[in-house]
């Protein structure tokens, strides 16, 4: 049997977009489109949790010298 795909609804400007693959939403944020501090709400279990938690323990840090891709606010 197949493992279900985790998808997340991103939190953009006070509403919820997606949803979005994690896998997706990993490469946004190592691309920089997604900041870390995004809020994203598990589908599955109805919590919100920061986009860094995606990305495991990765500081702040690694992702400073990134350009956002995306232009709109979080």
């Amino acid at each position: 049997m197949a493992e279900k795909t985790k998808a997340y609804k991103v939190l953009v400007k006070g509403e919820l977009r997606g949803p979005f693959k994690e896998s997706s939403l990993i490469n946004g944020i190592r691309s920089g489109m997604l900041p870390l501090t995004a809020k994203l709400l598990d589908i599955d279990t109805g919590e919100y949790i920061d986009a860094r938690k995606l990305v495991g323990d990765q500081k702040l840090s690694d992702y400073d010298n990134t350009i956002p891709l995306f232009d709109g606010e979080f």
